[in-house]
């Protein structure tokens, strides 16, 4: 009686498991077929498109990351070059899928526009709100003396996928050897102190982008720019030209002349890239001619980067 009460329940769980796996069974091949029969046809030179840039998808080459990139190239974009993350390795891997001449890369680098630690300026007044430039920036301007400039709470830090940027006297400085050049502190920056510029190791810039007058720049800030005019007129190749009272230095122009150094009253304009910190927390500059990494002869006798 025992033996048979066995068979029977063993016979009640084999046989719906048999009729469940037969059914499974009979919709897998079903969905096998289907998947053959409405299969898209792949397309191989979009993947190999798209297998070639990093995936990052910061937008930095105009698209919204690296399919429409990929498509665009597919469909004609004549630019190999507008990913910066990958840089000249995927400009010259793109160029060869799709049958290019070998592209002129140019190196970029995000850069800070100001120099105003907390050496050069002071506190209007104590902040005590949410720690974020943009929260910061909607309490008049935030609480440094020069509304203008970097207030150092970090959003640009925060969205950097390379620890290229840190926090030093109170502003932010980025690491041009580990920045991409990916655009996503261009973005995060309220005071719209960081652009996208050609890496090079000896670049003069006019490291400010106060609008006030001389006078009200001398008092909120030691080394703004006061609108002088003084570089714009010893520069020789007409790289200077002022907005309102902001001197601006076209880095295709600029011919590493030194003029322009020597004349600044306010040390506003700097020489060389920021690099990381030194051994006591200080930023450090590079102006070296051995940096591998960057180009040294002026960027005019470079073949700029094509923008669309």
């Amino acid at each position: 009686m025992y033996i048979i009460c066995a068979m029977l329940s063993l016979k009640a769980i084999l046989l719906p498991t048999a009729i469940g796996a037969a059914i499974a069974l009979v919709l897998g091949l079903i969905l096998v077929v289907a998947s053959r029969v409405f299969a898209l046809p792949v397309d191989e030179k979009l993947e190999k498109i798209r297998a070639a840039l990093p995936g990052v998808n910061c937008g930095a080459c105009g698209y919204s990351g690296c399919d429409g990139y990929a498509m665009g190239l597919r469909d004609g974009d004549p630019d190999a070059t507008k990913c910066p993350v990958g840089g000249n390795e995927t400009a010259v891997e793109l160029a060869e899928i799709l049958g290019m001449e070998p592209p002129s890369f140019l190196p970029e680098v995000a850069y800070i526009f100001c120099q105003g630690t907390e050496e050069h300026t002071q506190k209007r007044f104590d902040y005590s709100g949410v720690i974020s430039c943009a929260a910061a920036h909607g309490l008049f301007s935030g609480p440094n003396s020069c509304t203008y400039g970097c207030m150092g709470f970090g959003d640009c830090v925060a969205v950097c996928p390379y620890d290229a940027i840190y926090l030093s006297g109170g502003i932010a400085h980025i690491d041009s050897s580990r920045c991409k050049a990916c655009g996503l502190c261009v973005k995060a920056c309220p005071k719209n102190l960081i652009e996208i510029v050609p890496r090079h190791y000896n670049a003069y810039s006019v490291s400010c982008r106060n609008h006030w007058p001389g006078a009200q720049t001398r008092k909120n800030c030691k080394v703004g720019c006061i609108g002088c005019t003084r570089c714009f007129k010893v520069c020789p190749s007409g790289a200077i030209t002022m907005d309102d009272s902001l001197a601006v230095i076209d880095p295709f122009l600029c011919t590493h002349c030194n003029k322009c150094l020597e004349v600044c009253p306010t040390k506003a304009i700097v020489r060389g890239l920021m690099l990381g910190m030194d051994d006591e927390g200080r930023p450090i500059r590079s102006r070296s001619a051995d940096d591998p990494v960057t180009p040294t002869k002026p960027l005019a006798q470079l073949a700029p980067k094509t923008k669309v």
